[in-house]
Formats: structure tokens, C-alpha cells, sequence
């Protein structure tokens, strides 16, 4: 019979233990669970988002960020440089250029205002380490009106002044990506060479 009483107490014991093994591991799943949330990217609801008093009507969204004759441009861009660069599209010039150090408040502030409503369409940088390298303008009939003109201009200008290579490239029906490469390869040498002397 202290055989019988014995092997149940055993058996009550290991149910036990079982027991609070289990308990104790889901615990620890859960602690873990809850530091691994507090971790991760939380991504508010726009409800939570302060109110701005804009009506919602004045705007929709754009279906493309390229126009036809830029998705042409920059598809033979990419085929032509075949991932020696990194190509990124309608960079704001503000975030390549910046108005000089040394001028007053009210001139960099003009100087600022110039640029920052304006974009370049591509800008090549290197692949590795981001740097800026050059611009690329893809110059349709647009260009050819008196306001874009003033704009390219004045775009010429503070590339130049900046000591930055800017690309412009009349836009075309059709585009060679061995042209494309050529052209901003020997423009780049050119940028480099003249740069050196």
C-alpha cells in the first residue's frame, strides 16, 4: 500500500512539475513576444495624426513619378550604366546644392529660395557610398518655353557656380543605352579633366 501512496504522489509530483514548466515557458514566450513588439516599427493610424485644416479635396495622387519620355530615359540610363551608379529620379536641387557659407541671413535665405521648388530629373551617385556625382536634365519641348528657359538658365548657373557637372539631354523618341553610357561617361572624364587643370 506505501507503494500505491508512493507512485501517486510521484505521479502527482511530475504532473506538477509538468504543469508549472509549461506555465513557465508560455510566460516566457509572452515576455518575449511583448519585447519583441516594443521593438518593431510602429506604424500610426492617420486618425492619430494632428488635425490639419486643409480640405482633403485639393489634392489626388499622381499615377506616375516619370513622365513616358523619362520611364524611355531612364530605363536606357539604367541599361547603359548597368548598375555602376545609383540612379535616383526628381531629386529636389535643394538637397544637391546649397547657397555659400559667408553671405548674410537675407542672401542665403534669397539664394535658398531660388532652389528649393526646383528639381533635377536624375541624379547619379555612387553606388557605394551615396555621394553625389552629377545631374541629368532631360530637355523636351518644355525647355523650349520662355519660363524654362529662365529656369534652365539660372539651373546652368548655379551648377556651374557650385563647381557641379549637370547633363542635359534632348529628349527622344528613342534612346541607344550604349549612347547614354558613352555620352555621360565622357561627360563625367570631361567634368574630371577640366576639374584637375
Amino acid at each position: 500500500m506505501e507503494w500505491l501512496a508512493l507512485g501517486v504522489l510521484v505521479l502527482i509530483g511530475a504532473t506538477i512539475l509538468k504543469w508549472l514548466t509549461e506555465r513557465n515557458a508560455k510566460e516566457l514566450e509572452l515576455n518575449a513576444a511583448r519585447k519583441s513588439q516594443e521593438h518593431k516599427l510602429r506604424l500610426e493610424p492617420s486618425a492619430r495624426l494632428p488635425e490639419i485644416h486643409t480640405p482633403a479635396s485639393h489634392y489626388q495622387t499622381k499615377q506616375w513619378i516619370l513622365s513616358v519620355a523619362e520611364q524611355k530615359f531612364y530605363k536606357a540610363l539604367c541599361q547603359g550604366l548597368n548598375n555602376q551608379f545609383l540612379i535616383l529620379m526628381k531629386v529636389r536641387v535643394a538637397d544637391v546644392l546649397q547657397p555659400d557659407t559667408g553671405i548674410t541671413k537675407s542672401e542665403w535665405t534669397s539664394a535658398f529660395n531660388k532652389i528649393k521648388s526646383k528639381h533635377f530629373d536624375f541624379l547619379i551617385c555612387d553606388l557605394n557610398t551615396y555621394e553625389i556625382i552629377a545631374a541629368i536634365e532631360l530637355n523636351d519641348r518644355s525647355h523650349q518655353r520662355a519660363d524654362r528657359k529662365k529656369r534652365d538658365k539660372f539651373l546652368n548657373a548655379a551648377c556651374e557656380s557650385a563647381n557641379f557637372p549637370l547633363m542635359r539631354i534632348t529628349a527622344r523618341q528613342v534612346y541607344s543605352s550604349q549612347e547614354i553610357k558613352s555620352a555621360v561617361l565622357s561627360s563625367l572624364r570631361d567634368y574630371k579633366i577640366s576639374n584637375a587643370a
